[in-house]
């Protein structure tokens, strides 16, 4: 809990042998964190790839979507188990990029993160509103309406597993940061829903959101902001050595 966590999604980027060399570089660097811990979020085709490049090196991968089924009529699903086959340790589930361009209602997003969770997966489960509802002041309704359902059942043992990203969609890959009184009153209003479902269990909340090295070292001063899960900075090693830098303090 005490390490800050920086999770890179490479969301739909990089064929399996530019993640492969990439993934080396942060193995590289992740040798030098004592701090701050490093995950990757390849596409699919470079899990496996990623998975060797990092061996050894203490850097997690992860998926960018789970299925909730270990096996079935599914077609165009990943499960747990077959991601764990390839190396993966962990998903990230309920991206707004799936909230919204795909339709993906939060009660799929939950059994999404359920599912993978009784499987032995972490999950990183991502909520956040839109620039509308936070205009109309709907920004806590909507991190009710999307969070309470995947907290609702979760065990203690499975809450250890589980990290909220905080990603307001307005500012994701918009070069638009939430300001620190933003992120710091969306990050402790999660923590209030987290503590009416895991009282006993300390939730970890990430920020996402046009994370970079000209606003990290300011987010990361807020209290309640565990690491971030960055996109388009984690890209490259120039973009996302200053990152890790600034979170080894």
């Amino acid at each position: 809990m005490s390490k800050k966590l920086l999770v890179a999604n490479w969301k739909m980027n990089l064929g399996m042998e530019d993640s492969s060399q990439l993934a080396s570089s942060f193995a590289k660097l992740a040798g030098d964190c004592n701090k701050s811990e490093i995950w990757i979020a390849p596409a699919f085709p470079a899990i496996a790839p990623v998975a060797q490049a990092v061996k050894g090196s203490g850097i997690h991968v992860g998926a960018q979507n789970v299925h909730w089924e270990e096996t079935g009529s599914f077609t165009g699903e990943v499960s747990a188990t077959m991601l764990k086959d390839c190396g993966a340790d962990f998903a990230i589930v309920g991206h707004s990029e799936r909230r919204n361009l795909l339709s993906e209602l939060p009660p799929i997003a939950a059994r999404r993160a359920l599912g993978a969770l009784k499987l032995g997966m972490h999950v990183i489960f991502c909520i956040g509103e839109t620039l509308s509802k936070r205009k109309s002041e709907k920004t806590f309704q909507v991190i009710d309406e999307q969070l309470s359902p995947c907290l609702d059942g979760v065990s203690d043992e499975e809450a250890e597993r589980l990290i909220i990203a905080y990603e307001p969609v307005w500012a994701i890959g918009t070069g638009n940061v939430a300001t620190r009184q933003q992120i710091l009153e969306a990050h402790e209003y999660v923590a209030r829903v987290w503590d009416e479902f895991i009282p006993d269990v300390q939730p970890r909340i990430l920020y996402g959101g046009s994370v970079s090295a000209e606003n990290f070292a300011e987010i990361l001063t807020i209290p309640v902001v565990h690491g971030g899960l960055i996109g388009g900075a984690s890209l490259s090693v120039e973009k996302f050595e200053p990152i890790i830098r600034l979170a080894e303090g």
